[in-house]
C-alpha cells in the first residue's frame, strides 16, 4: 500500500503536511511532491507547514529500499533522488511560505527537508535529536543541503555539522542554527503555522522582495543536480554498500532483537542494581537511569558509592552545560541513582549489574551476596571482557539465570552490549537480557562462551600483532601509521597504553595459569611482559608505555622502545604491510570465532567490530572486508604476508580456505560451516 501524506487546511489558509513514516521511500517522495505541487497551486493556501504524524519524528531514509535500488540499474535510483532533490529546491525558491514543525527526529534526508524550509520550529526539551546521520552510512547530503547550509550558517560550521554526523539535542540544535525557535511541544505546530500566516501577509505586502528572494535560492538547479548524481554515485559504490548493509540494516536487525528466543514474554525492567561505582559501574548506571528505571548502585563504603554518585553529576553538568543535556531531564536522571554500600538495597530488583574488579575471587564474593538478598526471579549479569562466563557463574546458587553483559567504555556513548551466553544460560534468561539491552538503548550482539568472548579477543589480535611487529624490529612510526591507514580510531601501540599494558600483561599472566602447558607467549607478549616487570612501563596511567607522556598531554615513543623491542633487530615494511596486517589480523580471528562457534552470525560479527572496538566503519567490519576483496584475493594476501614476516597471526584458517575452494563468499556460507 503506498504511503500517503495527509493535507490539513486551516482557517488562515495553512496547509499542515503530514505524512505517515517512519522512512522516505519512493512512495513518500510521490505523494509528498504532489501536496506541495498542489499546494503552491492553489491561490487558497498561503503557506505550508511540513509535520511528522503525532508527537513522533519525520522518519529516515529507507536503507533497505537503498541497498536494494543502489544494486540495481542506475537510471531507476538515479530518478528518485532527482525528484526528492528537486522537491528540497522546489521548497527552496517557493514565493509561499514554507515551515517545518519537529516535535521528534530529524535525522538524515528528513533534516535536509526541514532545511529547505524557511523556517524550523521545534519543541523544547528532550527525547528527540537533529543531525545529518546519514553520514553515517558513508552516504553524503541528497538535497543539495551543503549550499543550502553553508548559505545559513557559513561555510566552516556547515562542513563541521555535516562531517561529525552528530546527532544534537534540541538545545544545541538551536545554537548551531538548525532551528530557529524552541517552544514547548503542544504549539510547535501552532507556532509554525503562525509564522506562515505572517510571513504570507509580509509577502503579500512586498511582493517584489518575495520575487527576488525566491529567485535568488542558494541552491540553483546545478548545484542539486550535481548533488543528487554524487548521492547515486557514492550509494552505488562498495563503501556505502558495506556501510548501510552493517551499521544500517544489520544494527537495526540487532536492535529488532531478531535472534531473540522465542516463546518468552518480553520483560520490563523497573528496578536495577549494579555493584560497584567506578567508572564502569557508574556509567551502567547512567544508561539505566536515562532509560527511567530505578537504579542501586553499590560500593565497597558509602562514600566510595556516593563519589561515583557526584562524578556522575559532574559529568551530567558538564553536558548540560554543552547543550547535549537537557537541565530538567538531567536532574530526573540523577534523582534515579541510589547510593550504598548496603546489600540489602538490591531486594526486589529485576536484574543485577556486577561490575566489580576483574578477579574471579572478588566477583565471586560480590555475586554470592548479591543473590542472597536479590529476589529469586532476579537476573544476575556479570561484566567482564575475558573471563570466561561460565566460571564465573560457579558462585552463583541460579547458574541458569546467569549471563555474561560485556558494556564498553565510555558505557555512555558505545552503543554496543555484548551479551556472553555461559554454559548453564537458560534461553528464558538470554531473553531477558536482550530485552534489558534494548529497554537501556544498547545494541546487542549474542556470543557463546570462550576466553575473550568475541569483542575482546579479536581487538586483542590487533594489538598482538602490533607487538610482534615491534618484536621483529619493525619501525614503530610504520605500525602506527598502518593502523591510522586501516581507518582504526586509535593506532594499536597508542590504545595498548590506554589500555594499560599491566593489564595487558596480567590478562595474559592469567590465560597462561588457566591453560598450563597448551598457552605459550608470543614474541611480542614477552616483549611486553618484560616492559612491565623490568621496566616498569604500564601505560599512559603511569606517563611511560610504548610512549612516553608529558605532562602537557604530548606524547612521543620511548627513545629505546625499537632497540629494546627487537634487540637490535630490524624488519622493513611498508605502511600499506603494516595497514594490511593490522586489518587482516582482525579478520582472520573473526573468521576464527565463527568456525569455532563462538559467534555464528557474519552481520552480528560485523556490527560488533564496528560499534564496539571502532573497526574501520569504511570496510562495514572485518567480514565485509573480506568479502568485498574477494575470498580468494583474500587468502593469497593473508598467505604472501604469513609468509613474508613469519607471522602465523596471518595464516587463513581453514574455513578461509574451504571457501575460496568453493568460490563462495563469508555472508553466503552458513555457520557454523559444513
Amino acid at each position: 500500500m503506498a504511503a500517503t501524506v495527509d493535507c490539513d487546511r486551516d482557517a488562515d489558509g495553512v496547509a499542515v503536511l503530514r505524512w505517515p513514516g517512519p522512512t522516505f521511500t519512493p512512495d513518500v517522495w510521490e505523494s509528498l511532491g504532489a501536496r506541495i505541487e498542489a499546494c503552491l497551486a492553489d491561490p487558497g493556501i498561503a503557506g505550508v507547514v511540513l509535520a511528522p504524524t503525532g508527537e513522533g519524528g519525520f522518519g529516515e531514509l529507507d536503507l533497505q529500499w537503498l541497498h536494494g535500488a543502489a544494486q540495481g540499474p542506475r537510471e531507476a535510483l538515479q530518478a528518485v533522488v532527482d525528484r526528492a532533490a528537486a522537491l528540497a529546491a522546489r521548497i527552496d525558491a517557493s514565493r509561499k511560505p514554507f515551515a517545518a514543525a519537529i516535535t521528534g527526529d530529524a535525522r538524515g534526508v528528513a533534516l535536509e527537508l526541514v532545511l529547505a524550509c524557511h523556517c524550523r520550529i521545534g519543541a523544547q526539551g528532550a527525547g528527540y535529536t537533529v543531525g545529518f546521520t546519514d553520514m553515517r552510512y558513508g552516504l553524503p547530503p541528497m538535497l543539495g543541503t551543503s549550499p543550502r547550509l553553508s548559505a545559513r550558517i557559513g561555510r566552516e560550521a556547515a562542513a563541521k555539522l555535516l562531517r561529525d554526523a552528530t546527532a544534537l539535542t534540541p538545545s544545541a540544535a538551536l545554537k548551531a542554527g538548525l532551528v530557529d525557535k524552541l517552544v514547548p511541544a503542544a504549539l510547535v505546530v501552532a507556532t509554525a503555522s503562525r509564522w506562515v500566516v505572517l510571513a504570507a501577509a509580509q509577502r503579500s505586502q512586498k511582493p517584489a522582495e518575495a520575487a527576488i528572494a525566491a529567485a535568488a535560492s542558494p541552491v540553483p538547479d546545478v548545484a542539486f543536480q550535481a548533488a543528487a548524481r554524487e548521492f547515486v554515485d557514492v550509494a552505488r559504490g562498495p563503501v556505502a554498500q558495506d556501510m548501510v548493509r552493517t551499521l544500517g540494516l544489520s544494527v537495526a536487525a540487532a536492535n529488532r532483537l531478531t535472534s531473540r528466543p522465542v516463546g518468552f514474554a518480553t520483560r520490563v525492567f523497573k528496578r536495577v542494581g549494579v555493584l560497584g561505582a567506578g567508572l564502569m559501574g557508574s556509567g551502567i548506571a547512567l544508561v539505566c537511569a536515562r532509560a527511567g528505571t530505578d537504579v542501586v548502585m553499590l560500593d565497597m563504603s558509602q562514600e566510595s558509592a556516593q563519589r561515583g554518585l557526584d562524578a556522575l553529576t559532574k559529568q551530567e553538568a558538564s553536558g548540560v552545560a554543552a547543550g547535549r543535556l537537557d537541565a530538567a531531564e538531567s536532574q530526573a536522571t540523577l534523582a534515579r541513582i541510589r547510593p550504598t554500600s548496603n546489600y540489602e538495597a538490591l531486594d526486589g530488583v529485576d536484574i543485577v549489574v556486577e561490575a566489580v574488579f576483574e578477579d574471579r575471587e572478588v566477583k565471586a564474593n560480590a555475586t554470592r551476596q548479591a543473590e542472597a538478598v536479590a529476589g529469586p526471579r532476579a537476573l544476575f549479569a556479570t561484566n567482564t571482557s575475558t573471563l570466561p562466563i561460565t566460571g564465573l557463574a560457579l558462585a552463583s546458587q541460579r547458574p541458569g539465570q546467569f549471563i555474561g553483559l560485556h558494556f564498553f567504555s565510555p558505557v555512555p556513548r558505545m552503543p554496543l552490549l555484548e551479551i556472553i551466553r555461559g554454559r548453564d544460560t537458560s534461553d528464558e534468561t538470554l531473553a531477558h537480557a536482550m530485552d534489558f539491552a534494548r529497554a537501556i538503548g544498547k545494541t546487542p550482539i549474542v556470543v557463546n562462551d570462550a576466553r575473550g568472548f568475541y569483542t575482546t579477543r579479536v581487538v586483542m589480535a590487533y594489538q598482538a600483532e602490533a607487538f610482534d611487529m615491534l618484536a621483529q624490529g619493525a619501525d614503530p612510526d610504520v605500525i602506527e601509521a598502518g593502523g591510522v591507514a586501516s581507518g582504526m580510531p586509535v593506532p594499536p601501540l597508542a590504545l595498548s597504553d590506554a589500555v594499560a599494558l599491566d593489564l595487558i600483561h596480567q590478562i595474559n599472566l592469567q590465560a597462561a595459569r588457566d591453560l598450563g602447558a597448551d598457552y605459550e607467549f608470543t614474541p611480542g607478549y614477552a616483549m611486553v611482559g618484560r616492559m612491565v616487570e623490568q621496566e616498569g612501563r604500564k601505560g599512559k596511567k603511569t606517563g611511560a608505555g610504548f610512549y612516553d607522556y608529558a605532562p602537557d598531554g604530548t606524547r612521543s615513543f620511548w627513545p629505546q622502545l625499537r632497540e629494546y623491542a627487537s634487540a637490535g633487530a630490524r624488519t622493513e615494511m611498508s605502511v600499506a604491510d603494516a595497514r594490511d596486517r593490522l586489518i587482516a589480523a582482525q579478520a582472520l580471528e573473526t573468521v576464527l570465532c565463527l568456525e569455532e562457534g563462538v559467534i555464528t552470525d557474519p552481520s552480528q560479527c560485523d556490527v560488533g567490530a564496528i560499534l564496539g572496538w571502532g573497526f574501520a566503519p569504511w570496510t562495514g567490519g572485518p567480514l565485509s572486508w573480506i568479502d568485498r576483496m574477494g575470498v580468494q584475493a583474500c587468502v593469497a594476501r593473508c598467505d604472501a604476508l604469513s609468509q613474508r614476516y613469519g607471522s602465523a597471526r596471518l595464516k587463513p584458517p581453514a574455513a578461509l580456505r574451504r571457501l575460496a575452494e568453493r568460490g563462495t563468499s563469508v555472508y553466503a556460507a552458513g555457520w557454523p560451516l559444513k
